[in-house]
């Protein structure tokens, strides 16, 4: 999909008045008309499930999800081409991470390991393509006495096939993760992961700037997104859970301070592994800090303490504006924004189109 950067109006947040003072100092009179023609076309701004996400008043200091791209493309350039951006590109980004030390799930690599011994070894597996965001095309494998997948059982030569399917077109192949023994009741059907959003602070150091907990809701897929039907909520500096919004529907989401599912207490539930869960990001970022400013993590909350699943390079501003309550421009993470709005070049500025293809090569 190409980023379109639709004109933010006047009458914006002071984060989005510098996003638009930026781009107007520096482009010539033809790409504000075009700019200006995607923000007529509805190209920008708040779209009808935004608006019943979040309330008036967190979107008028908010940022929307079509406007946060054109905005994270500028201050993360090492996003495109996405062959070789680490946090889009899943082979790449497993090779990264292990190398540099950091807890990623058990993987198998068919160029360098005998697939058909490593199965022999597993019992609970999951696929993931590349270049995939929001769980799309994630599958889960599982065996007792033969292997099954969520459409029923599957044959060795079959899965086999899929896996080096998935493995050709760039995705991984990795071990489940059990979720953690305490979380059991309250993601039962994936494992629970914790989105910690790092950005640089003013003297290019990794700081956390905001925190949202994703649970499964109990459905078939192997995922806990908020967009495919699963919980988010909020987590304090002390690891205290909020009530849980369910998402996945038409209308505005639900509020439950239980599990939907189990009835397990979610609101006051106290996340013990929360230290450890932000440590792992920041030191993931000081690994991937090279060409990203701002990065969404994926940590896995499992049992052998918080993983590493992925990093995000255009990191969803919808679930966290929600959970806290309040838009991105009154939060740290917008005090960050706009001062490397602020810090970026000239050339950084011109380079920028109003209509930009996502390109996947060089």
């Amino acid at each position: 999909m190409p980023t379109l950067r639709a004109l933010p109006g006047r009458g914006d947040n002071d984060l989005l008045a510098a996003y638009r003072a930026g781009l107007t100092r520096h482009w010539p009179m033809r790409r504000h008309l075009l700019a200006r023609l995607l923000a007529g076309a509805g190209q920008g701004g708040w779209t009808p499930a935004e608006r019943h996400l979040l309330s008036d008043a967190v979107r008028q200091r908010g940022l929307s999800m079509r406007d946060r791209k054109g905005l994270h493309r500028l201050l993360n350039p090492g996003a495109f081409p996405f062959a070789t951006n680490p946090l889009k590109n899943k082979q790449l980004f497993a090779e990264v991470a292990r190398a540099a030390g950091l807890t990623i799930a058990p993987a198998c690599n068919p160029d360098r390991d005998d697939l058909a011994a490593w199965l022999a070894g597993e019992r609970d597996i999951i696929a993931k393509p590349s270049f995939q965001s929001k769980g799309q095309g994630v599958e889960r494998f599982w065996r007792d006495e033969t292997w099954r997948g969520c459409a029923g059982p599957v044959g060795d030569d079959l899965l086999m096939a899929r896996l080096l399917r998935v493995w050709r077109d760039g995705g991984v192949i990795q071990r489940r993760l059990p979720t953690h023994a305490a979380l059991a009741d309250l993601s039962p059907g994936a494992l629970p992961t914790l989105r910690v959003m790092t950005c640089l602070d003013e003297d290019g150091v990794p700081e956390a700037c905001g925190l949202a907990l994703r649970l499964s809701a109990g459905g078939i897929r192997p995922v806990d997104n908020f967009n495919a039907g699963n919980l988010v909520l909020g987590v304090d500096a002390a690891g205290r859970c909020g009530p849980a919004w369910l998402g996945g529907g038409a209308g505005a989401p639900s509020v439950h301070a239980h599990h939907p599912k189990t009835g397990a207490p979610i609101e006051g539930f106290i996340l013990s592994d929360l230290p450890a869960a932000i440590a792992l990001a920041l030191d993931a970022h000081h690994v991937f800090r090279t060409g990203f400013t701002v990065i969404g993590w994926d940590i896995g909350l499992t049992d052998a303490g918080p993983m590493l699943v992925e990093g995000n390079w255009n990191p969803g501003t919808d679930i966290l504006q929600l959970v806290e309550g309040r838009g991105v421009a009154d939060m740290r993470l917008g005090a960050l924004y706009r001062h490397h709005l602020d810090q970026l070049p000239a050339q950084a500025w011109c380079a920028a189109r109003a209509i930009e293809w996502d390109r996947r090569r060089a």
